[in-house]
């Protein structure tokens, strides 16, 4: 389970903006489907399962921007090390 080919697989999933549509998308169609695990009819508990996949796929989506924003901000120090190089 702790395979580091596994690892990586998921790591790339979690930094693929295709992938985080696609899920965003999903969540979506989950939540306005009449078709739910726990069906909308029973009051309260039918929506907390609404709730709960919006809400997961918030963090993921916080996860996935605060992933994008560190990657660009060590591509930007990172040019400016090559660029202070470059000019000594």
């Amino acid at each position: 389970m702790n395979n580091p080919e596994n690892l990586s697989l998921i790591k790339r999933f979690h930094n693929n903006p295709n992938a985080q549509r696609l899920l965003m998308i999903l969540a979506i169609v989950y939540v306005l489907s009449p078709i739910d695990i726990v069906p909308d009819t029973i009051p309260v508990v039918g929506w907390l399962d609404d709730a709960g996949i919006i809400l997961a796929e918030i963090a993921q989506y916080l996860i996935y921007a605060k992933n994008k924003k560190e990657a660009f901000e060590k591509s930007v120090q990172q040019n400016e090390i090559n660029k202070d190089k470059g000019n000594q």
